[in-house]
C-alpha cells in the first residue's frame, strides 16, 4: 500500500514464507511491573500508559476504525494501555509545534523521509529490540531491508503491512469486445497488445485499453533505480535504466486511442473511467484499486492478475511499499510503545490484520490463509497469482523523493503534449530537480 491519505488501505501483493515472530522479555524490565512474554511474544509491561498514535494511512480516519482495527485488540492485549487516536487533520507540524504527546506514528515507507525524518521524530529501536529479544527475520525481507537502509543499520520502525501494485482488469469489457483475459505472467509486451487491441471508440464512445497510476507504479516498477543517488544528493532520472521504465509505461499512452487529455489523466479520472466500463485494465497501488471498486460498484465484474514481467527480470514482481509503526523520538513511553509495536508484528495480531484485507508483514502460510476472510468480495477473484511473484529490492529514498515524483509528472507532460523527446524530458527532469535539491538543502546549513 502506498498508504495515503483519501486510500483505503488494501494490498494483495505477498511473498508466502514460513516463520514466527519471536519476542521474549529482556533484562530492562521493571521488577514486578513486567511478565515474560509467552510463546515467543513481547513482554507485557503494566504500568499503566496513555499511547497517543497518528495514523497516516486513508483506511484508519476516525476513531471509531482506528479501534476497531488497532486500538481493541491493543487494549485486549495490554489492558494498562490506553490508546489515544489522533485525529487526521492534526499535522505533525502541529504536534511538535504544541508539544503533543506522540508514541506511535504508521506511515508509509515512501513518506517516511518527507514525514518522519524531516520533523526529527526518528528513533532507532536497535537497543528496544535487543533488550525483548526481538526477531526481524519473520518478517518481509525486503520491508526489513528497506528500514535498515533508511537507518543507516539501524531500525526506525517496524513494517505492519505491505501495499503493493497490481493489475485489475474489466471482465465485462473483455467480453464485450471478445478478446482474452489478461493472464498471469504476461510480459509487458503481451501488455501493449492487449492495450492496442481493447483501445477503439465505438459508436462515440471512447474505450481506453490501459491505465495506470504514473508515479507510484514507476516507483515500484520490479526494475526502478533511487529516484535520487543517495550518495550524492543528484536525480537519475536521465539514466538509462529508468528511462526504460519510463518508456515502457509512458509508451503505453501513445497507442491509438489510449491518448489521455489533461482531464482524463489523473488516476481518479481513470478510476472513474473504470467503474463507467470505458478502461479496461489499470496498474496502480492496490489500495486504490480493488477495495475502491468493491465499495463504490459490487456489481463491477473485475479480477485481478500479476504485474507485467520484464525480459529483464522476468521472474521479479514490483516492489513492496511497506508501511511501519515508528515509535517516535518524543515519546515518553518508548519501552511500551516498542512492546505494542511488536504485539501489532505477531501471528495473532498479523492474522487480524490479514481478515481485514491488510497484506501482512509476517509472510507465513498460516497468516496468508486468513487474507481477506472477512472481504466476501475477494472470494471469486484471482488473489493467489499476486502471491507467488518475488517482490524486488525496494530502492533506496532520500528526502528529496517527492521534488523527483513531481518531476516525474511534468517530464511526462512534455512528452505527451509539448513535443519534446525522452532524453530531452528526462534530462530537463534531472536539471530541475537538481536544482530544487541544492535549495532545500541550501536552507539547511
Amino acid at each position: 500500500m502506498k498508504i495515503r491519505k483519501g486510500a483505503v488501505l488494501l494490498s494483495l501483493c505477498m511473498l508466502v514464507q514460513a516463520g514466527l515472530v519471536g519476542c521474549s522479555g529482556g533484562s530492562g524490565g521493571k521488577a514486578g511491573n513486567e511478565q515474560p512474554g509467552k510463546g515467543g511474544e513481547p513482554a507485557v509491561s503494566h504500568e499503566p500508559v496513555t499511547l497517543s498514535f497518528k495514523m497516516n494511512v486513508g483506511s484508519i480516519t476516525s476513531k471509531e476504525g482506528f479501534m476497531a482495527v488497532f486500538g481493541d485488540k491493543i487494549k485486549e492485549k495490554f489492558p494498562h494501555v490506553t490508546p489515544e487516536f489522533i485525529a487526521p487533520d492534526i499535522t505533525l507540524k502541529a504536534i511538535l509545534e504544541t508539544g503533543q504527546q506522540l508514541d506511535i506514528y504508521y506511515d508509509s515507507f515512501a513518506n517516511t523521509p518527507t514525514n518522519l525524518l524531516q520533523n526529527g521524530l526518528q528513533y532507532d529501536l536497535t537497543g528496544l529490540m535487543k533488550e525483548h529479544k526481538y526477531d526481524l527475520s519473520p518478517l518481509e525481507k525486503t520491508s526489513v531491508d528497506a528500514q535498515r537502509q533508511l537507518a543507516s543499520g539501524g531500525m526506525y520502525g517496524l513494517p505492519v503491512s505491505i501495499d503493493s501494485v497490481a493489475l485489475i482488469y474489466n471482465k465485462g469489457l473483455f467480453n464485450q469486445f471478445g478478446l482474452p483475459y489478461p493472464k498471469d505472467g504476461m510480459t509487458m509486451e503481451e501488455l501493449y497488445d492487449l492495450t492496442r487491441r481493447m483501445s477503439r471508440v465505438v459508436d462515440g464512445v471512447h474505450y481506453y485499453g490501459f491505465g495506470t497510476s504514473l508515479g507510484f507504479v514507476m516507483s515500484l516498477d520490479p526494475l526502478a533505480p533511487s529516484f535520487i543517488d543517495p550518495a550524492t544528493n543528484k536525480a537519475t532520472m536521465s539514466s538509462e535504466k529508468f528511462k526504460l521504465i519510463f518508456q515502457s509505461l509512458t509508451g503505453l499512452f501513445q497507442v491509438p486511442n489510449n491518448e489521455y487529455d489533461k482531464t482524463t489523466l489523473t488516476y481518479s479520472a481513470q478510476l472513474k473511467l473504470f467503474g463507467e466500463q470505458r478502461l479496461a485494465m489499470l496498474l496502480g497501488p492496490n489500495a486504490l484499486g480493488t477495495r475502491y471498486f468493491a465499495d463504490k460498484d459490487k456489481a463491477l465484474d473485475w479480477d485481478l492478475t500479476t504485474y507485467p514481467t520484464y525480459k529483464e527480470a522476468a521472474n521479479t514482481g514490483p516492489q513492496n511499499a511497506p508501511g511501519y509503526f515508528y515509535v517516535t523520538s518524543n515519546s515518553k513511553h518508548k519501552d511500551a510503545a516498542f512492546q505494542v509495536a511488536a504485539y501489532v508484528t505477531s501471528p495473532e495480531f498479523q492474522k487480524h490484520l490479514a481478515r481485514k484485507g491488510y497484506v501482512p508483514a509476517l509472510q507465513n502460510a498460516d497468516t496468508v490463509n486468513e487474507f481477506g476472510k472477512e472481504l466476501p468480495f475477494l472470494n471469486d477473484k484471482n488473489v493467489k497469482a499476486l502471491f507467488t511473484a518475488k517482490p524486488a529490492p525496494i530502492a533506496n529514498l532520500t528526502r528529496f523523493q517527492a521534488i523527483a515524483l513531481a518531476e516525474v509528472q511534468t517530464a511526462f507532460n512534455d512528452l505527451q503534449w509539448n513535443g519534446k523527446d525522452i532524453n530531452t524530458v528526462l534530462r530537463e527532469a534531472d536539471e530541475r530537480a537538481d536544482q530544487k535539491i541544492a535549495a532545500e538543502m541550501s536552507k539547511s546549513k
